[in-house]
């Protein structure tokens, strides 16, 4: 499957509907990627953007707070949003570990705030774009 590179273009509360949106585009900027999401997430992927310390995490949240502990060991090499099932955007986490590559399945607004922190790619598989994706102006 072929593989999007995509950015951040913002995080902000959806008016019409109350919600928070995470929204992906296309390094192209022809794409978006809309991901709904509760405002604990998106506050977590905000701080991340603004490089702020780790907060606590929440329980079901996913961190970096003991891979960041051992850098040179654990590396996050990528996130790949690889599934949309009409209501959720699943996605996979591609870690490294004393060179060795581990595969996570994980929901994909819960690996964001890890892709940030990181520094690591985020992708989209472009099936996904065309099931989900908004096309952009020019």
């Amino acid at each position: 499957m072929a593989l999007v590179e995509m950015v951040i273009d913002s995080v902000r509360q959806a008016m019409l509907i109350n919600e928070w949106v995470v929204l992906l585009k296309d390094k192209l900027g022809q794409c978006f990627l809309p991901l709904y999401l509760g405002e604990p997430q998106a506050e977590e992927i905000k701080q991340a953007l603004m490089n702020e310390p780790i907060p606590e995490p929440l329980d079901d949240q996913l961190s970096l707070i003991g891979i960041d502990a051992v850098p040179s060991e654990v590396k996050v090499v990528s996130l790949v949003i690889n599934e949309f099932d009409g209501n959720t955007f699943h996605a996979k986490l591609l870690l490294t570990y004393y060179g060795k590559s581990y595969e996570f399945a994980c929901p994909a607004v819960k690996a964001l705030s890890l892709a940030v922190r990181s520094g690591t790619g985020i992708f989209a598989e472009e099936r996904v774009l065309a099931e989900a994706g908004v096309l952009g102006r020019n």
